[in-house]
């Protein structure tokens, strides 16, 4: 698995969600699962209009 930055910030926010998958589930979760389905879920909701947030081009 690639190995990006994840600013401190967000990374709180994904430890919240494991344990919130671990409550659920009432079972272990792995980061990697949690990291896949927040990834997924994020992925189907971007817009175009979320890019130009970021100052990305289009071209």
């Amino acid at each position: 698995m690639p190995v990006k930055h994840i600013p401190e910030t967000i990374w709180r926010r994904v430890e919240k969600e494991l344990v919130k998958a671990v409550v659920a589930t009432q079972q272990p979760v792995k980061e990697s699962e949690i990291l896949e389905l927040l990834l997924r879920k994020g992925l189907e909701s971007v817009k175009e209009a979320d890019y130009k947030t970021l100052g990305v081009k289009q071209g």
